[in-house]
């Protein structure tokens, strides 16, 4: 599998002696001349990560060597060595509100409450509170907290200005006028693709939820079972699948993140929803900060209803790791409210509330129209995002695959989207 990045890379040549923990009060040097591992999945975050670690080193005395894998294989390598019980990770990115439940029940976390409560392991100003309730509960699995969040992100609507004044067509209002803006585009200009989106079944209900929820509908019913055959669901569904069916560039079912954002940033594409820590990687093209217009996805007409989603990564430390004490000294730092300050020039958006609402991180949202319009959609991810995007179940990761399977199906041609939707459900209702 192919390794991204790799920092601290030479192991030390001699074995140094690991200085004890305080007896009494915290110390950033109590683990200098240990050696930690950090298998990240590719995002904004672990990239700034490559850069940013040295000062970590510098700080604590600790090596760390940093591993960095695309994310369908990064899932598969950590998976390898969580079900080996393998010491050979002691820090590792986790989307808690993804598999959360099942690698707790695993016994792959350790307990970080124990390790906060602990005076000589965690810094006085460290301040759990600090971050959102509900980035927090997302990672509580009773008294125990799992992981501490590195961002806070959900899709967004990315949309070319000028591509819509050229065509003299109206920015969508509503969830309802995108198709027809799609339309418009592909007959305006055809060296422009009208819509780019994720296409891979795991990945396609990050992105897919936002229309399914606007259009009114929910991935349950009232009484708790697979609601995607809703007609309200159904409609949603049917909305991304027809975008992706008819106004998105060929092999369409094969993208995720990283090809969308490319075609977005390339300017080759004139509206995606896309998450917004990608928000970084596309404004490093030319001419993006000028021409792209960004908010959350335009709510239902019929409904009235904008429920975007709303998740956060996190950080923790494996069950498995020898080195527990000097990866939480990692943790700590790189959730700190300096390292989150300095994370946000690279589009981090920071989970910790005094850094959000911060003068430094306003006086960079300031400086172009592009990041203010960024930071407000960010704002009302906040306040009316959602975590969950898939019926109820524990197995999440295999709800998400069938519903992106039912909007492949609809593409393809092999269903229509009421009869694909009743199939999902049937297979959903297994996961209960």
């Amino acid at each position: 599998m192919r390794k991204l990045g790799f920092i601290g890379g030479a192991f030390v040549a001699t074995a140094l002696a690991t200085a004890p923990a305080a007896a009494q009060g915290f110390d950033w040097k109590s683990q200098s001349g240990q050696t930690i591992n950090l298998m990240f999945n590719n995002h904004p975050w672990s990239q700034a990560m490559r850069e940013m670690v040295k000062d970590f080193q510098a700080k604590t005395g600790i090596e760390a060597r940093i591993e960095i894998f695309n994310e369908e294989q990064y899932r598969a390598r950590l998976t390898t060595l969580m079900q080996g019980k393998s010491p050979d990770v002691d820090v590792f990115m986790t989307l808690t509100s993804r598999e959360g439940a099942i690698f707790n029940r695993a016994g792959w976390y350790a307990d970080l409450a124990a390790m906060m409560k602990d005076k000589a392991k965690t810094a006085p100003d460290y301040d759990y509170e600090d971050f959102g309730a509900s980035i927090r509960t997302a990672s509580t699995f009773g008294d125990k907290v799992v992981a501490v969040p590195i961002n806070q992100e959900g899709p967004l609507f990315y949309w070319r200005k000028d591509v819509f004044e050229k065509c003299k067509i109206a920015e969508p209002k509503a969830l309802e006028d995108i198709v027809p803006a799609a339309a418009a585009i592909k007959a305006c200009d055809a060296s422009i693709t009208p819509w780019t989106g994720r296409g891979i079944r795991s990945v396609t209900p990050y992105a897919m939820a936002g229309f399914i929820f606007n259009a009114g509908g929910s991935f349950a019913t009232p009484d708790g079972k697979p609601g995607l055959s809703q007609p309200n669901s159904v409609k949603g569904l049917e909305i991304y699948a027809t975008l992706m069916r008819d106004y998105a560039p060929p092999g369409a079912l094969n993208h995720t993140f990283t090809q969308v954002t490319q075609l977005i940033g390339q300017g080759k594409a004139a509206m995606t929803h896309e998450a917004s820590n990608e928000f970084a990687n596309i404004m490093k093209f030319p001419g993006r900060a000028e021409d792209l217009g960004i908010k959350v996805l335009p709510p239902g007409k019929e409904s009235g209803v904008s429920k975007p989603v709303a998740i956060g990564w996190g950080i923790t430390i494996s069950a498995n790791s020898r080195k527990q004490q000097a990866a939480w000294l990692f943790a700590q730092w790189a959730t700190s409210r300096e390292v989150q300050a300095k994370l946000v020039t690279a589009g981090v958006a920071p989970p910790r509330a005094s850094v959000f609402k911060g003068t430094d991180f306003d006086a960079w949202v300031k400086e172009q129209p592009v990041r203010k319009a960024w930071a407000e959609a960010l704002v009302e991810l906040g306040k009316t995002g959602i975590g969950v995007y898939q019926s109820p179940t524990d197995d999440v990761p295999k709800a998400r695959d069938i519903i992106g399977g039912a909007m492949q199906e609809i593409v393809q041609g092999k269903a229509a989207a009421l009869e694909a939707a009743k199939a999902a459900d049937a297979e959903l209702a297994k996961l209960q």
